[in-house]
């Protein structure tokens, strides 16, 4: 699971075992290729977004988009909408947390399963059978966006907020199952063989000898999960199961653009202070951030370092867990009862004999292929606009280190300030809504949406590459300084390269999840497999919106096989 992102490169006359030496023009002409391959990549894709001779700006919206910004300093304060915001803020907080609980449960229990510590020793036919079927329903359910699970859920489930917790549950804990195999792999499974040696059953040494040296890894990633469930309780609005996405796409709707603003302030306020929250217990029971958790990275060398000394403020989190669940469990009037009614089994029986077998829409192959070509390009514009923003605001939003206090350091802290607040903004404001906004100013198709996923994509990119280059060592460049070096040329030789990498990982694994987001705005009436999803849905059209659902499968696959790919070629 430890990716060797700041390793230094082997020297060339120096080979892996079982490889061969690869020169040092190889290794240029392999960069020039790439170089090559993702301009063209770029080109292909700008010549496909923009039409030949069309309009881009809708000239008829840009007075509404004037109108929105005009109100940004008179949000509405009205007493009975401001205990609307309220409830709608508890609401997304409490369906957040009951869907991370769930999400956790599925991830520790697909985990034990997957990890090949837990079970150590020859397995037998049938449990080698078993873990290759969960590996494959796990990525199948975690590459469906959650949004396209509450669509499904409504369905059956009507609006109930059990369809909130479920679309967060599923794919956060196939996701999570696959984080927490890693993590159990990660670590020395000596103890683990010494007490199944000494005859221990299979969960007493797991849970004596496996779970306590991976607890603090594992409640650093739960703490980290909560916060992207926070987001996604967001999105989910747009299906109507409630909460501030809810009251926010009601308000975008009708144009009332004092309501709009008085809802993103309380979206910023919630989601910034539960990330400070959240990092600051991450940062107690273990040396992880964000940016490692993104692409699987342990800086802990394997199994995570031993909690640093728990603050008061994190013993008192983690003690209020368990009451904060029940609370929310109380707070929406969670039942599970209904998964298990009469109505929801036959109205889940009739969804699934309608779904199968699929059809392709009406234009057969070609117009399904023109949407895939679609959401490919929604996905790599996005990624320009994100990475354009991170190059801009990520060199601000590092963390300043300590050093000399004077007119320049509190001038660098202020920037540090304004540029976490814009990545705070960028990402708080789900993309559903960036949509909405973009569709004002531009005509439907893959622009607005590319705009609204960048920007989107842009907040929380640049927060994962400063988090990464606010843990990288400056000896190198201090050393340039103090033998004479200027200061520009000792930072581009000795900071360059690594923040580079950095810049480059997260951007591809930022990437493949972008393709699987283009079903976010595609529901609001974008381009790609997202809108064609969702004019199917509306039509009933079960069958066509299998088809798309497995050609949205397999996209999502081979960008995530290509990605990996490159990743570790990159590392090697």
């Amino acid at each position: 699971m430890t990716l060797q992102l700041d390793a230094p490169p082997t020297p060339p006359t120096v080979s892996a075992p079982g490889r061969k030496p690869v020169s040092g023009r190889r290794i240029l002409l392999r960069r020039l290729t790439a170089l090559l391959a993702v301009a063209g990549l770029l080109a292909w894709a700008v010549d496909r977004a923009v039409p030949s001779g069309g309009e881009l700006v809708n000239r008829g919206g840009l007075a509404l988009l004037d109108d929105l910004a005009a109100t940004v300093l008179r949000p509405s304060l009205d007493p009975g909408f401001l205990g609307v915001v309220l409830e709608a803020t508890a609401t997304t907080l409490a369906l957040a947390l009951l869907g991370t609980a769930g999400a956790l449960v599925i991830g520790l229990v697909g985990g034990l399963v997957l990890s090949d510590v837990a079970w150590s020793g020859a397995l037998p036919w049938p449990v080698r059978v078993g873990r290759l079927v969960l590996r494959g329903a796990l990525v199948a359910v975690r590459s469906v966006h959650e949004l396209v699970w509450a669509l499904f859920l409504v369905s059956v489930l009507g609006l109930d907020p059990l369809v909130a917790v479920l679309a967060l549950a599923l794919p956060f804990g196939a996701q999570s199952a696959q984080v927490f195999g890693e993590t159990f792999d990660a670590v020395p499974d000596g103890p683990l063989r010494s007490l199944r040696a000494a005859g221990a059953k299979r969960g007493s040494a797991l849970a004596y000898a496996l779970l306590p040296g991976t607890a603090p890894l594992l409640l650093s990633y739960s703490f980290y999960r909560f916060e992207c469930a926070l987001r996604s309780a967001v999105v989910l609005g747009v299906a109507g199961v409630g909460g501030l996405g809810f009251e926010l796409t009601v308000s975008l709707q009708s144009r009332n653009w004092g309501e709009v603003w008085t809802l993103v302030a309380a979206l910023l306020a919630l989601a910034g202070l539960v990330e400070l929250w959240s990092s600051r217990v991450r940062s107690d029971v273990a040396v992880v951030t964000c940016a490692d958790w993104s692409v699987g990275r342990d800086r802990s060398g394997g199994g995570g370092r031993s909690p640093r000394g728990l603050s008061r403020s994190t013993r008192w989190s983690l003690a209020l867990v368990v009451p904060a669940i029940v609370a929310a469990w109380w707070w929406v009037g969670l039942s599970p009862a209904g998964l298990v009614s009469a109505r929801t089994q036959e109205r889940a029986g009739r969804l699934l004999g309608d779904l199968w077998p699929p059809a392709l829409p009406e234009g057969g192959l070609r117009a399904l292929t023109g949407a895939v070509l679609d959401t490919v390009t929604m996905a790599v514009l996005a990624m320009v606009v994100a990475v354009l923003i991170t190059l801009v605001v990520g060199p601000w939003a590092g963390r300043p280190r300590a050093g000399r206090r004077g007119p320049a350091d509190w001038g660098r802290r202020a920037g540090w300030g304004i540029a976490r607040l814009l990545l705070l903004v960028l990402r708080s404001i789900p993309p559903t809504v960036w949509a909405v906004v973009a569709l004002l100013g531009l005509f439907p198709g893959v622009l607005p949406g590319a705009l609204a996923l960048g920007l989107y994509t842009g907040g929380i990119l640049g927060r994962l590459v400063a988090e990464a280059w606010e843990t990288m060592d400056l000896t190198p460049r201090e050393s340039l300084r103090n033998a004479g070096v200027p200061r520009v040329v000792s930072a581009v030789v000795s900071v360059g390269p690594p923040s580079a990498n950095h810049l480059v990982t997260y951007t591809l694994y930022r990437f493949e999840i972008c393709v699987r987001d283009t079903a976010i705005v595609g529901v609001v009436g974008a381009a790609g497999l997202g809108r064609l999803l969702s004019e199917r849905l509306a039509a009933f059209d079960f069958p066509v919106v299998t088809g798309v659902l497995l050609a949205s499968l397999l996209v999502s696959l081979a960008v995530e096989v290509l990605g990996r790919r490159l990743r570790r070629a990159l590392r090697a």
